[in-house]
């Protein structure tokens, strides 16, 4: 594990450019549930539906560190945890935390975790949206309970309200740039089979998954947000790009897929927004399948 991305093996960092810094960046231990020695994490549950596999979730929810649903989004887990078979349902681990305004959640839901033992923390600054605020309240946690974590999976449908998409974006750079957690807890936006995440400028090693880089409707994105970014170079990418620039009105890398490498490698002047597809978050994983796409 290095300060800034999460290694499980040792990735060329240095093969595009010398530069400060260098972040890598693996997935694979949280959306293949696979443990690895000291790895923490948590899984936040914003307000919008649960669209990924059962048997996933419940193995991404009960493996992790600290659990949080904010607001509304207890309500989705509620109603993820009734859909449950009851030996799934009796082995379920309850929320560590609820944080919110709780103006989207029924107090009969919020009273019923509650008696269950569950901490609730009530965020009424309407200065933050409550992504941001349970963030803030995740790392008041983990301060308490002297816990140190490396990611942060947050499960949060990009569909619907573009303002709130667009909100759960800015969560991210305020992490950064409000200094929010500690700098080596990194965090990620899972929407469907989706997963998503900010590149700071400087050197970045992605490690992509053999379900994504070899199936067939496989994508991904590379977008500034907020700023133009001035110089872009890749490898790995279908459609690569040699020291361009990305912005709005002009170029941006959306739809580009994979050349079916092992890593994709990416030098970014300014912050780009990663996205990339993993198609068995929410299809059910046929190898065959795969293999013939392939």
């Amino acid at each position: 594990m290095t300060a800034n991305g999460i290694v499980k093996k040792k990735l060329p960092c240095n093969t595009i450019s010398n530069v400060i810094k260098c972040w890598q960046w693996d997935i694979s231990p949280f959306i293949e549930n696979v443990k690895q020695n000291g790895t923490k994490y948590a899984v936040v549950i914003l307000n919008r539906p649960i669209t990924q596999k059962q048997d996933f979730v419940k193995c991404l929810w009960n493996n992790a560190t600290v659990r949080v649903t904010v607001d509304g989004g207890t309500t989705h887990w509620n109603n993820f945890y009734k859909s449950l078979a009851n030996e799934d349902n009796k082995n379920i681990k309850l929320p560590d935390l609820i944080t919110g305004d709780f103006d989207s959640i029924t107090q009969d839901v919020l009273q019923e975790f509650k008696k269950k033992g569950c901490e609730a923390v009530h965020t009424p600054d309407q200065n933050f949206t409550d992504f941001t605020k349970a963030l803030i309240e995740l790392n008041n946690y983990n301060e308490q309970h002297k816990i140190e974590l490396d990611h942060i999976v947050t499960l949060g449908q990009n569909s619907g309200r573009i303002d709130q998409i667009l909100g759960n974006i800015q969560t991210l750079f305020l992490v950064r740039e409000m200094h929010i957690l500690p700098p080596k807890t990194n965090v990620y936006i899972m929407s469907d089979d989706t997963v998503s995440w900010l590149l700071s400028p400087g050197d970045h090693v992605i490690y992509v998954p053999q379900e994504t880089r070899t199936f067939k409707r496989s994508w991904c994105s590379l977008v500034p947000v907020g700023e133009c970014c001035d110089a872009v170079t890749t490898s790995g990418l279908k459609w690569n790009l040699n020291n361009q620039p990305l912005k709005f009105g002009s170029l941006v890398s959306t739809s580009n897929t994979f050349d079916r490498s092992e890593l994709v490698k990416i030098k970014c002047s300014h912050t780009l927004l990663w996205s990339m597809r993993v198609p068995s978050l929410t299809e059910k994983q046929r190898k065959k399948q795969i293999d013939l796409l392939s």
